[in-house]
């Protein structure tokens, strides 16, 4: 089992190598309106793989569509432009696709977190509660938070143009709700990894690990989703 599972895994990890490297391709041609998209869309890819590609090319390309701030500066530069000048204004996002980007934004945070963090506790083991699982998901966490609010802080304060500091309070309130339901969702796939399926702790050295941190953050993804719906919807979270 362990043989197929680690050959299944290898196959998985260079499958999401080769659509981050056609996603890194396609942002030179087209590069994201907002710069931190650059990075959220190839980072969806390594753990979403051929559907982060495939979400890629289905709603993220640039001037594909248009954020909500687009519409409106297009709709007045077609009104105060010549009559034969006037360009029509790019659509507008359907609502799920803006809450689909808002959540690959969130999950971006939480992937390098990770990915950083079980590597720290590799090299120098931090136990809580007699387990190294516990620190690294700890650790995790902390660093998800900082991450994911440098990440937020690089999406608001280009849109809103607030003081740096009301910015990051409004980042650190999004971020912290959406970080807490995606880590829900990616801590109980790697609590059912580690107590059912597999029945013990794998090292960042396996390929397997990788492969279930790979399902992981889509079980992040699935817990996140209807949380990002209510905050956008409520106009807590800032559309992307």
């Amino acid at each position: 089992m362990n043989e197929t599972l680690n050959t299944l895994a290898i196959l998985s990890l260079i499958a999401a190598f080769l659509c981050v490297l056609v996603i890194l391709f396609d942002l030179r041609k087209r590069p994201q309106t907002m710069a931190i998209m650059n990075v959220v869309w190839s980072i969806t890819a390594l753990y979403a793989g051929p559907l982060g590609l495939l979400t890629y090319f289905k709603i993220g390309r640039a001037d594909e569509v248009a954020m909500p701030m687009q519409i409106q500066m297009a709709t007045t530069n077609a009104s105060a432009s010549p009559p034969a000048m006037k360009m029509p204004a790019p659509r507008e996002r359907p609502f799920w696709e803006r809450v689909v980007i808002g959540t690959t934004h969130c999950g971006a945070g939480c992937t390098v977190a990770d990915v950083i963090g079980h590597w720290l506790i590799f090299w120098v083991p931090f136990a809580l509660f007699g387990r190294v699982l516990f620190g690294a998901w700890t650790l995790d966490y902390i660093l998800a938070l900082i991450i994911g609010v440098a990440f937020q802080f690089a999406a608001l304060q280009p849109m809103l143009k607030l003081p740096a500091g009301e910015t990051l309070r409004r980042a650190f309130k999004v971020d912290f709700l959406s970080l807490t339901a995606w880590q829900i969702g990616m801590y109980g796939w790697m609590a059912l990894v580690v107590f059912v399926i597999m029945k013990r702790e794998m090292p960042p050295t396996e390929p397997a690990f990788w492969f279930m941190m790979q399902l992981a953050m889509l079980a992040g993804f699935v817990t996140v989703y209807p949380v990002d719906w209510w905050l956008i919807s409520k106009g807590i979270k800032t559309a992307m």
